[in-house]
């Protein structure tokens, strides 16, 4: 069996952190992703030595892994408002801590927003490279204040809605030059964003690999988010599809997991439908690998 990726899915942490590694083992994964709280509110209490350890013993019995979280919608690093950065900052260095005391590998992260009201400013780069360099500016104080922590903080390529950024793999380097400790950085391709932010794997799938090879550097790169495309190419909107069934093919998932440059990664699905989608998916993709 040629089994070039360790695949899973972002499983459900309904009733307790816990409840993610049955999730995954259902579904027949490798490797899992999951929220470390909910996603959509700022503060959360503080995890408990129970609650680490009733997630940290029944993982240790299963070889999944590496696992990673996603972080809050909520958070915008590329605020230009002073005060909605320091909330960003603070709320982004609790998700780092509990990342941290689980365990986990990984800290995914969308970049954030320049959020200028303008929309000719959309595109500006002088706009969006400040806003870059602000997000890395928060990422440098997590990795200072965190001294000794082995999870890495994981930037995901953004699709491009409204003011996103974090979209281009230039961008995405601009943010990791201006890293002052680099081995605690990784990043996360979503093929999806990819897609609606310009770059067509189904044309153009080498030549992509080699510009991030040259820009970003593989080095960099720790996982991916395999969902295919409800929305065209460049259309720099953000909606996933299950695998074959949307506007990236099935054809371009087969190049992804016989692409020997993305071998022993891991790679979630981030796709609709739930468990019952994510089996068949898992095993097709598994398929994929042997043909």
């Amino acid at each position: 069996m040629h089994i070039i990726m360790r695949l899973g899915a972002h499983v459900s942490v309904a009733g307790g952190l816990h409840n993610a590694i049955p999730a995954a083992i259902d579904i027949g994964a490798d490797t899992f992703q999951m929220f470390s709280k909910n996603q959509r509110q700022w503060i959360a209490k503080p995890l408990t030595n129970e609650e680490i350890t009733a997630f940290k013993e029944p993982l240790s019995k299963t070889e999944l892994g590496p696992l990673m979280i996603h972080d809050s919608y909520l958070i915008n690093m590329g605020s230009p408002d002073e005060g909605k950065g320091k909330r960003a900052q603070n709320a982004f260095l609790e998700e780092y801590h509990r990342c941290e005391d689980l365990g986990v590998a990984y800290l995914n992260f969308h970049p954030g927003s320049h959020t200028h009201p303008k929309k000719s400013m959309r595109d500006d780069k002088t706009v969006r490279y400040e806003a870059l360099e602000r997000i890395a500016e928060h990422m440098n104080t997590t990795l200072d204040q965190t001294k000794g922590y082995k999870s890495k903080l994981v930037i995901e390529n953004a699709a491009g809605q409204g003011t996103n950024v974090g979209i281009k793999f230039e961008e995405i380097q601009h943010i990791i030059d201006n890293i002052d400790d680099k081995k605690r950085i990784g990043v996360c391709i979503d093929t999806q964003h990819a897609w609606a932010s310009g770059y067509d794997w189904r044309n153009d799938f080498d030549n992509i690999w080699d510009n991030f090879n040259d820009t970003v550097g593989m080095e960099h790169l720790v996982a991916l988010h395999l969902n295919d495309s409800k929305s065209d190419v460049g259309s720099r909107v953000d909606r996933h599809d299950n695998i074959g069934m949307g506007k990236i093919g099935k054809e371009a998932f087969g190049r992804f997991m016989k692409e020997k440059r993305l071998k022993n990664l891991a790679a979630y699905l981030e796709t609709p439908g739930g468990p019952e989608m994510w089996k068949p998916e898992i095993a097709a993709l598994r398929k994929l690998a042997e043909k």
